[in-house]
């Protein structure tokens, strides 16, 4: 089939309908796992900094969709994260190639330094077309799982450190911690408070997610979870997501990560949560340690890819 036969064009606000036809078909053929629905979908095209019309590309024939490419910009830290899609019915059309060369120039031309992406490791088209589109492999980011439905998590014993869940109003402390914590570390791009906000107010989050942990009034960790219910009659089908945790570097190795871990485990046990996910940067021992104390295991290797862009 003739490359001809599809264009490719920016998103406009009248696609939503056939954005979400094609997102909700794409999952049924190639599950990916991924929490999928008008709503989902439409609060991923509303994060803050994200401009639809301007950074969603969408690849369509006869006013169908067979294709998109997004690209979220992250101006503080001179990056781009990529992630795209195209119907398997036409792989073979180098559709994904010419999104991805859109996604490119569009990220050039907003004065980025990087683009990025991740892909599975057993994804061996998409690595390959990585390898074609000059893209340099950067590092291996691990999913995990924990059946929390048949482990057993030990009582927590805080000590001197008190925790409590997140209170509305106190976005901005949640803010400055989460930035104390993961400062320098690879990929972080630095929260604002409107993110923040944002992420504890889409479907099904807010704030008693977040458990913090405290040195007398200073808040020193936090677990952050996310609760995803799926429509069914199995329970069990129900999952729970580790979003963001960390411990200030000044206290670490004193135990608190493993307490807020575990009370973030416990709290979405009491919500009918079975089984939960994360996903951690392979160079990281400490974090990999700590999970794997209170029994997750390895599902999915995660590669990461990058590509120059001055």
């Amino acid at each position: 089939m003739s490359k001809n036969t599809y264009t490719i064009r920016n998103y406009q606000h009248n696609d939503f309908d056939n954005y979400v036809r094609f997102r909700m078909e794409a999952e049924k053929s190639e599950p990916s796992g991924k929490l999928l629905s008008p709503q989902h979908l439409a609060e991923e095209l509303a994060v803050p900094k994200y401009y639809p019309e301007r950074d969603l590309f969408v690849a369509e024939i006869a006013g169908g969709i067979i294709g998109f490419i997004s690209v979220f910009l992250e101006l503080e830290i001179g990056r781009a994260l990529v992630e795209g899609l195209v119907h398997q019915q036409h792989r073979k059309e180098r559709v994904a190639t010419r999104l991805c060369r859109y996604a490119l120039q569009h990220a050039k031309n907003s004065g980025v330094k990087v683009a990025q992406i991740n892909v599975p490791e057993t994804n061996t088209a998409a690595k390959s077309l990585m390898s074609d589109l000059d893209f340099r492999f950067s590092r291996y980011f691990l999913e995990l799982k924990l059946d929390i439905y048949n482990t057993h998590l030990p009582d927590i014993n805080p000590h001197e450190f008190n925790m409590r869940t997140l209170q509305h109003g106190e976005e901005d402390k949640l803010t400055g911690l989460q930035n104390r914590c993961f400062t320098g570390s690879w990929g972080f791009n630095p929260n604002t408070t409107e993110d923040i906000v944002y992420r504890l107010n889409l479907s099904g989050c807010s704030p008693e997610d977040v458990t913090m942990a405290y040195k007398r009034d200073r808040p020193v960790g936090y677990c952050w979870t996310r609760k995803i219910h799926i429509a069914g009659p199995d329970p069990q089908e129900n999952k729970g997501l580790i979003h963001m945790m960390g411990v200030v570097p000044e206290y670490r190795s004193k135990g608190i990560g493993k307490k807020v871990l575990l009370a973030g485990l416990k709290y979405l046990r009491c919500n009918n949560i079975c089984r939960v996910e994360l996903t951690v940067d392979k160079k990281n021992p400490a974090a990999r340690g700590l999970y794997e104390s209170v029994g997750f295991k390895e599902s999915m290797i995660l590669e990461w890819y990058e590509k120059k862009l001055i």
